[in-house]
């Protein structure tokens, strides 16, 4: 055998060994579609970096951006196995017996109301009906006290406001204050029997058991009878108890030691009173008779309904 033709076939055997490298040569996929071929020279947590086609090592590459088969191939080295065994997928196992199957059940669906049913569709559930029953409670109410302020008969109004409700109410405190000419009459007439008294017709007068028309008769006669404030006739305040009963005010009340006291009524009952102690912006202080003791009460001017003065035994 000659000398070339013994370089021939050792040159044919040289490019069959390189090809069979090539051929064998370890590949990675990445996600992004390039694959790195050739070994892992640097494995790290951070990631690992592959001998590239110029023998020196490569960009490091991690293991998120790695296929799941590069992962697997990679898992074979025992420095990397550590290191890509927490980015495996587990596969999934269809033959598992211990799954549960979730089936889907048909279920009721609550109905929309009608739009266009208005408040006849509150009626038709329990927390619609209640709500409707608290407006029509709270339309009463406000109704009866519009009556109370202004001095119309309460019940009147409160029923003007179940065919009309809430317009009654604004009609009802437009409307002037109602004062009947009997209770008028009736507070003039006071200033001219019980002393310290002070009425919208003017100063009180001098303590008189007789009216001036029977005294000129030469006969006796009932007296008149004792204020009876309202509110929506009178506006209770500061005011209203300094100047329309500043006789029971003080400490020495003249009033209360001629034998008079009142009656307040309010949103707490009915309280028997003997004289004014304090009065603020507010409320005012009153000795109470309870029983066989007084006490001192406190009482804002917003929870006063009437007063009543009467003669105590």
């Amino acid at each position: 055998m000659s000398f070339s033709l013994i370089k021939q076939s050792l040159a044919v055997s040289a490019l069959l060994l390189v090809g069979l490298l090539a051929a064998t040569a370890e590949t990675y996929e990445l996600l992004d579609g390039q694959v790195m071929t050739g070994p892992p020279v640097s494995i790290t947590k951070d990631g690992v970096a592959f001998r590239d086609s110029t023998g020196s090592q490569g960009a490091r590459v991690g293991y998120t951006n790695l296929t799941q088969e590069a992962l697997r191939e990679l898992q074979k080295n025992p420095k990397a196995k550590k290191f890509v065994a927490d980015f495996i997928e587990a596969p999934l196992d269809s033959t598992n017996k211990n799954r549960v199957a979730f089936e889907l059940k048909p279920f009721e669906r609550l109905e929309k109301p009608d739009a266009k049913s208005g408040l006849g569709g509150l009626a038709k559930s329990g927390l619609g009906f209640l709500i409707l029953a608290l407006l029509f409670a709270a339309n009463l109410y406000s109704a009866y006290e519009v009556g109370i302020f202004r001095n119309y008969s309460p019940y009147m109004v409160a029923g003007i406001s179940v065919i009309l409700p809430i317009i009654t109410q604004i009609v009802f405190v437009c409307l002037p204050t109602y004062v009947p000419k009997s209770e008028d009459h009736a507070a003039n007439a006071t200033s001219e029997h019980v002393p310290g008294f002070t009425t919208a017709g003017g100063a009180g007068g001098a303590h008189q058991e007789a009216s001036p028309a029977a005294a000129a008769a030469g006969g006796p006669a009932a007296p008149a009878a004792l204020p009876h404030y309202k509110r929506g006739e009178f506006t209770f305040n500061k005011r209203f108890f300094e100047t329309k009963m500043g006789g029971f005010y003080g400490v020495r009340a003249a009033d209360a030691e001629k034998g008079y006291g009142f009656d307040l009524k309010s949103n707490r009952g009915v309280l028997t009173c003997s004289r004014i102690i304090r009065i603020n912006p507010s409320e005012i202080c009153l000795q109470v008779q309870r029983g066989a003791t007084m006490e001192e009460v406190s009482l804002p001017f917003t929870e006063i309904i009437e007063i009543e003065i009467k003669k105590r035994a």
